[in-house]
């Protein structure tokens, strides 16, 4: 069974699953996430000899993260899911960073204005909702925030098998902060 890895939160990420198995991966630094997602993802099947017809299964990633990037995955994740009636399983960018620990943990990912941050038990259940910390919040905060991004796609493959499956229609953005057009 061949699954479709999809995140596009800040940078670039696709991959192919055979079965629980990582077939490739590609990563791109990219300021035009618009434009580059459906290049890659051609240049991904092909190279791994596969058609979007021979995919079983989609998991992206919700975010948080760049506004229009989340978007773009999330829109690519319903299309091919719709299309093909496959199965999509979602998952936070910060739910996914922790997944590599084993006890209560505090996750963040930075942007050029703060964090996004998420706080999980050892189960990697969210404790209370994400939340986003301006720069001189950080400074002054008294929490333990991991900020190691290496995620790992193994670990995201396996609990993506506990987690339910969406509708395509039924996937939305997970957004932590609120737009710039919103701010007081």
């Amino acid at each position: 069974m061949y699954t479709l890895y999809i995140d596009t939160h800040f940078n670039l990420v696709l991959a192919i699953f055979k079965n629980d198995d990582i077939l490739l991966k590609k990563e791109r630094s990219s300021n035009y996430i618009s434009k580059d997602t459906i290049p890659l993802l051609e240049e991904l099947l092909n190279e791994c000899n596969i058609s979007l017809n021979d995919l079983k299964e989609i998991i992206v990633v919700l975010g948080p993260g760049s506004f229009t990037g989340v978007r773009i995955g999330i829109v690519i994740a319903k299309i091919i899911a719709y299309c093909l009636k496959i199965n999509v399983k979602a998952i936070s960018y910060l739910e996914a960073l922790s997944l590599n620990f084993e006890h209560d943990i505090v996750v963040g990912l930075k942007d050029k204005n703060g964090a996004f941050v998420g706080e999980f038990d050892k189960n990697h259940n969210l404790v209370k909702d994400y939340y986003y910390l301006k720069n001189d919040e950080l400074l002054n905060n008294k929490l333990n925030i991991n900020f190691d991004n290496n995620v790992d796609l193994i670990k995201v493959k396996q609990y993506a098998k506990n987690k339910d499956n969406i509708l395509p229609h039924s996937l939305v953005p997970l957004y932590v902060k609120k737009i710039e057009v919103e701010h007081d």
